[in-house]
């Protein structure tokens, strides 16, 4: 999973903004303050904080894959991600089937 992400985060990592500072890495929520403090320093009046509630539990498999698909070409990547997908949740010691949304405390 680890090697995943690494491969992973180096296709897609130079598409976030640069003052984008959610699950990306290296990047702390230090720095996001550093980033405020020079904008109201430099005049900026205003903050977006956005939260999209309960974002990653709606996420649709098939449309994360297909935006996956466009960028890596290597199938068998695709085939590990819709796996990690569709893997289901351990719970109580049931395993529930998941039709959306992705796994949350991975690498």
């Amino acid at each position: 999973m680890a090697a995943a992400k690494i491969v992973l985060e180096s296709v897609f990592e130079a598409d976030f903004a640069p003052v984008s500072f959610g699950f990306r890495p290296k990047l702390s929520a230090q720095q996001a303050l550093e980033v405020v403090r020079v904008a109201a320093n430099q005049g900026r009046v205003w903050v977006l904080d956005a939260d999209i509630k309960a974002c990653f539990d709606r996420i649709d498999h098939d449309a994360l894959i297909a935006q996956v698909q466009r960028r890596v070409v290597d199938r068998r990547m695709v085939k590990l991600l819709r796996g990690w997908l569709r893997a289901g949740v351990f719970e109580g010691g049931i395993v529930s089937q998941v039709e959306a949304g992705t796994p949350q405390g991975s690498p």
